[in-house]
């Protein structure tokens, strides 16, 4: 018997959704503390993060206009599980860094085999991570159809399969490696695997919704898309967010294991416990709530003030990090993750498929997210880094703060300025039709 008001298409990108964030999280929020452990300096680990997202300026728009072009969205979404799956299994086959690396031995890292080991690790993880990310929000936009606004009622199971595996890793991670100051990952390996092999299985199901338009001028039709000023503002917007997003992405658990050296020592032992509960915290107290609403948000507030909303709230999130000495109680603060992340995601995530116009679903969903991953996350990256080396971690954020306020008031100005702008061109259509 069917369940009422459940659309049955939807299940499997529901499942595989939970399925591929469970998969990636036992891993994904540590690498810059793997790094870190390494014994790579912030000032190098942030060159290397902020390269990462620069491959998918490449990869997702190249892949997504092949699979526009050949039609073969769903067979290059499965195959890039597959890669994932293989890529994690091999982080178990890097070799350890066999020297301290300090800020003053950087150059000694260099030229280790085992650095560029762990870097080619990296970058062929997060380009595939970056393709299977931009296909399976393109094929359940196209399965929505019309309802793009529910989006985020999808993508909340993602955050639901991130929040759910990340507690069980982290004390997991710390219950593996009791006794050492050395945090063995293993554990984690073998659960994502698990979760992707998963994962696979449930993808085969997903419909294929791929539109039969092919776009036989992609270059041109892309130049028709980005000589709109709104879609020129709004990409400006998505870099930012991108800078904002990486700075906590990749560096808040960095920023609460620099608190537990410098303010609570006796806190290490559990600090991997700790950071697991802040991401759960984080999704099941603030985004997955978001992420069911955001539709009914979106459709009151609009797209763009959507993420006004984000950025104002990233603004107050910044400078908890700043104030908050205690790693413990930055948990809480992951609340508003919910207004910081899941609403201005979803916006610029169904914005963007509105935009597109047939035959490019894939391609345009694919430069959207390369302005958010690849030109902002890399900039984040790069920027903090340099910041935790030159002023430290708690600094930082009081910087980001002071600059996501900024940006948050320009932003409201320059819709309020479109708005005007519109309103005067329509009334003059008006008048001319008259």
């Amino acid at each position: 018997m069917r369940l009422p008001d459940v659309n049955v298409k939807l299940l499997p990108i529901k499942a595989h959704f939970f399925l591929m964030n469970g998969g990636t999280t036992p891993l994904t929020p540590y690498l810059t503390t793997i790094a870190k452990q390494r014994g790579y300096s912030a000032r190098l680990v942030g060159a290397v993060f902020s390269v990462l997202p620069l491959t998918a300026v490449l990869a997702r728009p190249i892949f997504g206009a092949v699979a526009d072009h050949y039609r073969c969205q769903k067979t290059m979404f499965l195959s890039f599980i597959v890669v994932i799956t293989l890529i994690t299994t091999s982080y178990k086959f890097i070799p350890d860094q066999p020297v301290d690396v300090s800020n003053e031995r950087d150059e000694t890292a260099l030229t280790t085999h085992q650095f560029w080991l762990f870097c080619f690790f990296l970058v062929a993880r997060y380009v595939s991570n970056s393709v299977v990310t931009t296909l399976s929000e393109t094929i359940c936009l196209q399965n929505l159809g019309k309802d793009t606004h529910k989006f985020g009622q999808q993508r909340l199971w993602g955050c639901i399969g991130w929040g759910s595996v990340s507690m069980m890793m982290g004390w997991l991670i710390d219950w593996y490696s009791s006794g050492s100051m050395v945090k063995d990952y293993t554990p984690g390996i073998i659960v994502s695997v698990v979760f992707l092999l998963a994962d696979l299985l449930v993808a085969f199901k997903i419909e294929d919704c791929q539109s039969d338009v092919v776009s036989k001028h992609i270059f041109k039709d892309l130049k028709k898309v980005f000589k709109d000023n709104k879609v020129v503002c709004f990409l400006v917007w998505v870099v930012f967010f991108g800078i904002f997003y990486g700075s906590i992405s990749l560096y808040l658990l960095w920023h609460m294991e620099e608190l537990v050296t410098k303010y609570h020592p006796e806190k290490y032992s559990s600090i991997k416990t700790i950071q697991g509960t802040l991401i759960a915290v984080k999704c099941f107290g603030g985004e997955a709530p978001f992420f069911f609403l955001s539709g009914k948000i979106i459709k009151k507030v609009g797209h763009l003030n959507s993420i006004v909303i984000g950025l104002a709230t990233l603004s107050l999130k910044f400078f908890l990090y700043y104030i908050i000495k205690d790693p413990v109680w930055v948990v809480p603060v992951e609340i508003l993750s919910g207004l910081g992340f899941a609403l201005p995601y979803t916006a610029m995530t169904a914005y963007g498929s509105m935009l597109a116009p047939e035959g490019l679903k894939s391609t345009v969903q694919g430069l959207f997210s390369t302005f958010f991953q690849g030109v902002g996350v890399s900039l984040g990256s790069l920027i903090t880094g340099y910041l935790f080396n030159e002023l430290g971690s708690s600094y930082t954020y009081l910087v980001l703060s002071i600059l996501a306020l900024v940006v948050c008031c320009i932003q409201t100005l320059t819709i309020r300025i479109m708005a005007k702008t519109t309103k005067l061109q329509d009334n003059s259509n008006v008048n001319t039709e008259a």
